[in-house]
């Protein structure tokens, strides 16, 4: 009976013990943050404008701050404050404790003027990216975890966010639906107006996280368009969108690497917002 007490005594001890343990043994978890929000038009003037730069805290602690609309996360370097048109960021990951803890989107240098809050859990080891978009005053994060892992030799890993509101593009032909496509690659095997992600939506990736995942491109210069879905055409008149880099120039998806390819507004403070885009490179 003395050793059945002395065993429940020592159990609370152990477990804490053992709790103690795990929690100063967990791996941390990595984060990179981009921007993509928007303000809707506000009378008298009839544009959007671009979404107030944030500060992003985990678990109450800064990790990024002063992150633009159209800019990823970038810790090492020159901040990133101009975005034209067409963006390539190579984006930047801190390490942040795991578990369940408040991921806080606040307007930046605003001591936590809180424009984005939710108890989100990252997993030991892993990798994500978080994308605020949409108009405020309807603040979203979507939440993706990447999978860094490097690809073929020869070969790119990418993915899609179609990150622009069809509240915003509702000109005819209604433009909230597209295809990605690409022309270019290698000259043996070369793409010629390839649907590489056919019939997206704006946010569909929130909703749907298979659409989060990446795909397999050869390595190669491209370039990367636009269209209304279900017209290949490559005029306007028949649904051309646009042309990524441009017309002339090509982005180069490198061996080994890994990208995400956000399609976003180019707002100026003179001109009607056109679809642009911001090109992620997560390693």
């Amino acid at each position: 009976m003395r050793k059945l007490i002395k065993l429940l005594l020592l159990m609370p001890c152990a477990s804490i013990f053992f709790i103690s343990c795990n929690e100063e043994g967990f791996a941390p978890a990595r984060l990179l943050v981009a921007n993509f929000v928007v303000n809707p038009p506000v009378s008298p003037s009839p544009l959007p404008t671009a979404g107030t730069a944030v500060d992003v805290r985990w678990g109450g602690n800064l990790v990024f701050n002063n992150v633009v609309y159209g800019a990823a996360s970038v810790v090492v370097g020159n901040p990133v404050t101009t975005i034209p048109a067409f963006t390539s960021i190579v984006g930047s990951y801190v390490s942040v404790k795991s578990g369940a803890l408040p991921l806080n989107f606040a307007i930046a240098g605003s001591n936590g003027h809180t424009v984005y809050n939710r108890i989100t859990s990252f997993v030991p080891g892993k990798s994500y990216t978080a994308i605020a978009f949409d108009l405020n005053p309807f603040y979203k994060v979507m939440i993706m975890e990447d999978d860094l892992s490097t690809p073929a030799v020869g070969k790119a890993k990418i993915r899609f966010v179609h990150a622009i509101s069809n509240l915003l593009l509702a000109s005819l032909p209604k433009k909230d639906t597209i295809d990605v496509t690409a022309t270019g690659g290698p000259a043996a095997n070369p793409l010629v107006n390839a649907n590489i992600f056919p019939t997206r939506n704006f946010a569909d990736a929130y909703t749907n996280k298979n659409l989060q995942q990446f795909a397999l491109i050869d390595s190669g210069s491209y370039n990367i368009a636009f269209r209304v879905a279900g017209t290949p055409g490559t005029s306007p008149a028949t649904g051309l969108i646009g042309f990524f880099p441009s017309t002339t120039t090509r982005f180069r998806f490198e061996s080994g690497k890994i990208y995400t390819i956000v399609a976003r507004l180019h707002i100026t403070a003179t001109a009607a917002p056109t679809p642009a885009t911001t090109f992620i490179t997560h390693n």
